[in-house]
């Protein structure tokens, strides 16, 4: 037997013969840790490994799949978890924070809002005039959300991008997706502008002794420029996106936005589903979802007892 196989197994049987839980229960806190602990190892980690990077990599993942208040329930079982091996002394406390305070989600809804064009030229307005950021992480902010917007790029993607990747000539980003599959997005003339200007900033910074990263978005510690983690955007997006009244503030916000509007401007699904390198045409029928108010006025526009 492994021994994160040894590790759950004593952890289970703490909670039957220590905290005395039903044997439903213990089943329940079972397999939700065993669902984690399999992702974990595909991703070549160990539960000593486990930070809020690899919390939110898996909650993406499954979100689709579960309810937010099921996912819930599986953080408290990870952080019960988690604090069973920090207590035996399997992991250090520096681990047991990340998992502890890793947030729980708050809203409800599986599919996320959407938000409108007059909305997102807001935020880009906001980001323009707010004074406490630096030049470049002023167009660094804004390429950012121009690109999720723009382009429908999944968080991961837009994470892993290298300035090689980008043909300014076509507008096109060269991304590996899901499964390492390389597939090419466009983006529009408002997100070229704001990453040329932050590429612009960026190559007059005094780079002499610096360490900097190959991807395109970092940020500066100290002597050295490091790749944006993808909390890091996911704060970035949540930040500009809270001050709307929408339900959901996160990077798939803006994905979905692109999905959105596409599908009320009239591109068939299929195209859409490409355009979000989906592999099947129901992840796209879930990802999308059509205006009502636009589809009550056609239908009173071509139905025969319609509003005339």
């Amino acid at each position: 037997m492994k021994q994160s196989d040894k590790n759950i197994q004593e952890f289970l049987t703490f909670l039957k013969f220590e905290r005395r839980f039903s044997q439903k229960t213990i089943e329940a806190y079972g397999k939700d840790i065993e669902d984690f602990f399999s992702f974990v190892q595909k991703k070549g980690k160990k539960f000593s490994q486990v930070n809020k990077d690899l919390i939110f990599e898996y909650h993406q993942d499954i979100e689709l799949q579960i309810s937010p208040r099921t996912f819930s329930r599986k953080l408290s079982s990870l952080r019960t978890f988690f604090r069973f091996l920090n207590h035996e002394g399997i992991i250090n406390d520096s681990v047991m924070y990340e998992v502890k305070s890793y947030p729980s989600p708050k809203f409800k809804k599986h599919i996320p809002s959407y938000i409108s064009q007059k909305q997102f030229s807001q935020l880009i307005e906001d980001i323009k005039d707010d004074s406490s950021l630096a030049d470049f992480e002023r167009f660094r902010n804004l390429s950012i959300l121009s690109l999720f917007f723009s382009s429908g790029l999944r968080l991961e993607e837009l994470t892993s991008i290298k300035r090689s990747d980008i043909d300014f000539h076509s507008n096109t980003i060269k991304v590996l997706g899901k499964g390492n599959k390389e597939r090419i997005i466009n983006f529009d003339s408002l997100t070229n502008d704001f990453l040329e200007k932050f590429i612009q900033i960026f190559d007059r910074i005094d780079l002499n002794k610096i360490k900097v990263s190959d991807n395109l978005f970092c940020k500066k510690l100290k002597n050295e420029f490091c790749k944006l983690s993808r909390f890091n955007i996911q704060y970035i997006v949540m930040n500009s996106l809270k001050k709307l009244n929408i339900n959901s503030v996160g990077p798939h916000t803006l994905r979905h936005s692109f999905a959105t509007h596409l599908l009320n401007s009239g591109v068939e699904l299929n195209a859409i589903k490409e355009l979000m390198g989906h592999e099947s045409i129901s992840s796209t029928q879930v990802y999308t979802h059509v205006n009502i108010a636009k589809l009550t006025e056609e239908l009173e526009n071509a139905h025969p007892r319609g509003k005339k």
